[in-house]
């Protein structure tokens, strides 16, 4: 059994999700947006990254993905966007988009 916190609204609901035989089952929720938020975290976890960035005049500035990436990504995006120089990249703010990034 897990316990998570549901994100879809201000309430929060902490719920367990137990995952057994290709079954979930979920308790806790005080509705569906938290049973179907509890599911896709146990099916397929995503998120949404934010980084930072040094541009070509030397200032920070803040980067984000523009839709929400599978959890097991995010380390290789992260080492990626460390590993680049941005000399050219003065965009007028975020998001950046995919392809940005590869080489």
């Amino acid at each position: 059994m897990k316990k998570i916190i549901c994100i879809t609204c201000p309430t929060g609901c902490e719920m367990d999700v137990e995952y057994a035989d290709g079954k979930i089952t979920v308790s806790g929720n005080r509705c569906p947006r938290g049973a179907s938020y509890a599911e896709s975290e146990m099916k397929d976890p995503r998120r949404t990254v934010t980084a930072v960035i040094r541009s070509g005049s030397g200032k920070f500035q803040p980067v984000r993905t523009d839709r929400p990436l599978p959890r097991n990504l995010i380390n290789g995006l992260l080492n990626s966007i460390l590993k680049k120089s941005f000399p050219e990249f003065e965009p007028p703010g975020p998001p950046v988009h995919c392809g940005w990034l590869r080489s």
